[in-house]
């Protein structure tokens, strides 16, 4: 039997079965597109769309319209696998005949039968190779390129995967498997990781010698990249004066990761992490500018510039990272080590990391939308008199009870002088802590300040415990407060508030008390979404004096208004699971 195909029959199936999204070619994001053979006249086209079903695990839906020689009209449709990284799929194809499209209800007619397998191999965005196999088309190979494909609702120009993989660059090594290089050792003149490649940590990989002090090389990756460390110390070091630009999209985040996936085996510590290190002002000294060495042998940071500038991360994901060597030595998901105000950290996500989140040693850098997911021990921490700013944050527990799990936040001036100078005081805003049973939310100790405001804390066990005399003396009394440390406008609902012990100099009840905002109430959220009609949605007004220019002067408690306007979807994953 011959076949022929008629591609406006394709594109009306497909336009009643799929809506315009996305195309790329990664698990990450999904994959919607009509292809049509580059050879017209053969009039072949399939529709194809990526269908997430779990946290990076998905399937790709493709169909076609056919006609038999007898003008009777079927689909052929199938599914198949696919997981981060993968540019090829595999589909067996069966026949649907029959049924009805319209006010009208038909039940198709599945066909049992196997009517072949379609290989579709990714080139980029607008080229791909589809092998039959066993079809009535025969066996060989087509060229096949895209109609009506779109990225997010724009055109398919705003494609991120606009070119093939050729070969691995002279910088990287040819691994095994295909479009796969390997890193490794120190770089010292600017690269580019691209994003038709996977690539792989091999060990400690350096962007600039780990403790000169002239470093300039810039490490810059494409929107869509994935790398991966092979396992165990594998890690990724920004070393003083380089930089890295990974300016990720939301259809197109930059992911880090190690060598499993979410679906196959994935966990924290299967990889080392990311540390950027900076010039910025560490406390670590008594006669600055400070230095100090990284945790993880990961080299020199900090000095005399708060103005630093490390690049930029921009919609980037670390996941199932974190590597412990011995209480005092670890690595974090992510570690900035002396970083400046002049790096950007915006839209940033760790997940699962079998150590802190991510880790302030001083420094002046800002960030904002930062998600901390199932993180293993302190989600977010600071030391060594870090100083920025951070707003619209959300800090999600794993509430499995045989997973280990720490403070949601703990926060240090330096343990080795509580009153060290530069002091620990960075501002926050508009953060969501949801903890779980058994844990502490914040504890500000060792002389910490910090000024809060906006917040929402529930889940854990206790919300705050404000612990060493020197962190209460920075901050005053409660009748008398410095403005060092304080917190404004935040929500309580944890089963204990907050710790009560003896020794300290006042309650922490009473220090939450005397400053405006704050209420110890169930937030009613659902998982980090408040009600509409939640009473700390409106009035919740930031003291414009402590949070300054950086700050979007929001009247709301918490890092999401509603589902509607929050702003981690598509980008990141976990969230919502």
């Amino acid at each position: 039997m011959n076949y022929r195909n008629s591609l406006m029959a394709v594109a009306a199936l497909l336009l009643s079965l799929v809506s315009a999204s996305v195309s790329a070619f990664t698990i990450d994001r999904q994959l919607d597109g009509y292809w049509i053979e580059k050879d017209l006249d053969t009039r072949r086209g399939w529709g194809l769309q990526y269908i997430p079903i779990g946290p990076e695990q998905g399937v790709i839906f493709m169909a076609g319209f056919v006609y038999n020689d007898e003008g009777e009209a079927f689909w052929v449709s199938g599914t198949g696998d696919v997981a981060p990284g993968q540019f090829e799929v595999s589909v067996p194809l069966i026949t649907v005949k029959d049924g009805v499209f319209g006010p009208e209800v038909g039940n198709p007619v599945t066909d049992d039968d196997n009517w072949g397998t379609m290989n579709i191999e990714f080139h980029d965005c607008n080229n791909a190779t589809f092998t039959w196999e066993d079809t009535p088309f025969g066996d060989g190979d087509n060229e096949f390129e895209p109609i009506l494909n779109v990225t997010k609702g724009s055109q398919n120009d705003k494609c991120v995967y606009q070119q093939p993989f050729t070969a691995c660059p002279a910088f990287s090594t040819p691994a095994a498997t295909p479009r796969t290089c390997v890193l490794a050792g120190t770089y010292n003149d600017d690269i580019t990781l691209t994003n038709n490649t996977l690539w792989v940590l091999s060990g400690g990989v350096f962007i600039g010698s780990k403790d000169a002090t002239n470093n300039d090389a810039v490490l810059t990756i494409e929107a869509g990249t994935r790398i991966v460390g092979s396992g165990g110390l594998d890690l990724l070091v920004i070393s003083r004066g380089a930089k890295i630009i990974a300016e990720g999209q939301p259809h197109a985040p930059i992911v880090f990761s190690g060598p499993n996936t979410a679906g196959d085996g994935a966990d924290a510590g299967d990889w080392g992490g990311l540390v950027i290190n900076g010039y910025a002002p560490i406390n670590t000294c008594t006669t600055p500018p400070c230095t100090a060495v990284g945790e993880g042998d990961s080299g020199t940071y900090g000095g005399d510039d708060p103005h630093d500038s490390s690049g930029v991360l921009r919609y980037v994901r670390v996941q199932y990272a974190g590597f412990l060597f011995t209480d005092t030595n670890e690595l974090n998901g992510i570690a900035l080590q002396g970083v400046g105000d002049g790096t950007v950290i915006d839209y940033v996500q760790v997940h699962r990391n079998a150590d802190d989140g991510i880790e302030f040693f001083g420094g002046t850098v800002n960030a904002r939308h930062l998600i901390l997911t199932d993180i293993q021990d302190d989600s977010i921490d600071w030391t060594h008199g870090y100083s920025g700013n951070i707003q619209y944050a959300i800090v999600k527990q794993i509430q499995d009870a045989a997973v280990e799990t720490d403070r949601g936040m703990e926060l240090d001036n330096l343990e080795q002088n509580n009153d060290a100078t530069p002091r620990s005081q960075p501002k926050l805003a508009n953060i969501t802590m949801v903890g779980k049973a058994g844990e502490l939310g914040m504890n500000p100790r060792r002389g910490t300040g910090g000024n809060f405001t906006n917040m929402i804390v529930t889940g854990f066990t206790t919300c705050l415990n404000i612990d060493n005399g020197a962190t209460f003396t920075a901050a005053g009394t409660p009748l008398n407060l410095t403005g060092v440390f304080t917190i404004e406008n935040t929500i309580f609902g944890c089963p204990t508030n907050f710790a009560v012990d003896a020794a300290d100099p006042y309650t922490t009840a009473d220090f939450i008390d005397a400053q405006e905002g704050n209420e110890t109430v169930n937030p009613g959220l659902t998982g980090i979404y408040p009600p509409e009609d939640a009473d700390y949605l409106k009035g919740k007004n930031m003291d414009p004096e402590v949070f300054g220019d950086f700050f979007d002067k929001v009247d709301w408690a918490g890092a999401v208004r509603s589902p509607d306007s929050a702003w981690h979807y598509n980008w990141s994953i976990f969230v919502d699971d």
